[in-house]
């Protein structure tokens, strides 16, 4: 069966448990910048509905990024033992392809099809599996901080009605925590 989109029905749902399981297995390691660049590539490839973009955007690209950076660069200059920059090139591309890919599936993939169920299920669901997939890399102390930061990113994606901007967003602050 196919949507308006002709996308097949069973496409995003699949796409989205597989992507989910992947990124929970990852263990961290070089190899885990591979899954999560191929789960973030299917996560910009798979097919959607109109839904999709939704109708609620309704602020500039660089006014979400510039607002929704903001926490993280306070928190870089604040929370941080280390502010200063010391970054090698490896990390900080990985922290960039980190970004991209987890974007393209949470904020692309999962909050566009959760979308269909409504605009609240779409931001709070993307950000908490955002937050748990994150878990099994770095432990229950940071589910409280990753579901903020996916938060962040899911609005982004409601204001801006583009997963670009989350993207973004991800990459400063990933970049911020790599250096």
């Amino acid at each position: 069966m196919r949507g308006q989109s002709g996308a097949r029905s069973w496409e995003a749902p699949l796409a989205v448990a597989g992507g989910t399981l992947a990124l929970v297995a990852r263990a961290p390691s070089p190899f885990a910048v591979a899954v999560t660049a191929t789960v973030g590539t299917v996560g910009g490839l798979v097919a959607l509905s109109s839904s999709e973009r939704g109708a609620e955007a309704n602020l500039s690209w660089v006014a979400a990024v510039a607002l929704g950076g903001f926490p993280f660069l306070v928190a870089s200059q604040t929370i941080m033992s280390n502010p200063l920059p010391r970054a090698a090139s490896a990390a900080s591309a990985a922290a960039v392809v980190a970004a991209v890919a987890e974007e393209a599936f949470f904020r692309r993939l999962v909050y566009g099809w959760l979308l269909k169920w409504g605009t609240a299920l779409a931001v709070i669901g993307s950000a908490a599996l955002f937050a748990a997939v994150h878990v099994p890399v770095y432990g229950l102390g940071v589910l409280p901080l990753d579901f903020a930061a996916g938060l962040i990113f899911s609005w982004q994606r409601r204001a801006t009605g583009s997963w670009t901007a989350s993207a973004a967003t991800h990459v400063f602050a990933n970049l911020l925590a790599s250096i």
